[in-house]
């Protein structure tokens, strides 16, 4: 097999009819080409004289349970966070715009009587999944999960972690509590 090295859209032709035929990923048309029929690489086999697109685009990964993603609070009440997931740790995804979500039952092994104890808005947090459906909903017990990076709510500098519930902002001297991850960037 020879392959062409460029990226084909679906509708772009690839050769005539009578060059090569149509193979997966591609298709006769009626003006005597055969065109792309998903994005990908064109591949040519000279044996066989056909033509096929490689598909080169991975599909999306979901967050599947037991999965730990990392991402940003974005509303906050008493009993629950809603957080923004940017990433799943160990899997590549090409989806985005993940929502899950914390219930005060989940955030933290020590009981809290308010979500404003363990995270505050704009807390980017380490968490693990729970079930298998959008919005998704996720846990932060257990020492490698909770928050790992907070701006100090003074003057917005990166807060530095001084045990598992407190930070302390090494500008100012501020000191906020949080259910902090032993992953946590600045000790």
């Amino acid at each position: 097999m020879s392959t062409r090295k460029k990226l084909v859209v679906p509708g772009d032709k690839l050769y005539t009819i009578e060059e090569f035929l149509p193979g997966k990923g591609t298709y006769a048309h009626q003006d005597g080409w055969v065109r792309a029929a998903q994005v990908g690489e064109p591949v040519i086999d000279m044996l066989q004289r056909t033509v096929v697109v490689k598909q080169v685009m991975k599909k999306p990964y979901y967050p599947s349970p037991g999965d730990i993603v990392v991402g940003v609070i974005e509303t906050l009440s008493d009993d629950i966070a809603f957080i923004n997931i940017f990433s799943i740790e160990g899997k590549t995804s090409n989806s985005t715009n993940f929502t899950g979500i914390l219930h005060i039952s989940q955030a933290s092994d020590k009981f809290i009587k308010s979500m404003y104890e363990a995270y505050r808005l704009g807390d980017v947090v380490r968490a693990k999944v729970l079930n298998d459906k959008n919005p998704f909903q996720l846990t932060t017990k257990g020492p490698q999960l909770g928050v790992i990076a907070a701006l100090c709510s003074k003057c917005s500098e990166l807060l530095k972690r001084k045990d598992d519930t407190t930070l302390y902002c090494p500008r100012c001297g501020n000191v906020e509590s949080r259910k902090v991850s032993i992953k946590y960037v600045l000790r």
